[in-house]
């Protein structure tokens, strides 16, 4: 009986010396930077006071489709979006969360304090890198710009 158990603890810690020497970077696919054609700044300009400086996020809609989200930061930080876009014409929408620190989780500013316009339309080719960057206010005035490099 000793030797059994002793048998399944030498197995286990063979299991799990293998476990922790995998390579778990090779399992993960790397997102090469040359499929990256799309690249999404957003922020806010006028926060004045660091106690109305919310931590916020956007969620990205592409054509109507949720195509993920920003990277979280205060409303006065740039928040970034990167993804790949096939060539043609594209319908890129943002929703502005922020997080409810009484909740304790995120949630989506009504529809009259959500920054207007919410949308742009861009073109994507074969071979341009689309940077679109939002600012907007504290009024919900937003303003895109638009570099195709």
């Amino acid at each position: 009986m000793k030797t059994c158990i002793l048998f399944f603890t030498a197995l286990l810690s063979l299991m799990l010396i293998q476990c922790s020497s995998v390579d778990r970077g090779s399992l993960i696919p790397e997102r090469e930077s040359s499929d990256i054609n799309f690249i999404l700044t957003a922020y806010d300009t006028d926060i004045d006071d660091p106690s109305k400086d919310r931590r916020s996020y956007y969620r990205v809609y592409i054509n109507k489709i949720d195509s993920g989200r920003t990277t979280t930061g205060l409303e006065s930080q740039a928040k970034f979006f990167e993804t790949q876009l096939p060539p043609n014409r594209h319908l890129v929408k943002l929703e502005k969360w922020v997080l409810d620190e009484e909740l304790g989780r995120y949630v989506k500013l009504n529809n009259i304090e959500q920054p207007k316009p919410d949308f742009i339309y861009v073109t994507a080719d074969k071979t341009g890198i689309i940077k679109v960057t939002m600012k907007s206010t504290k009024f919900g005035n937003a303003a895109f710009s638009k570099v195709v490099e």
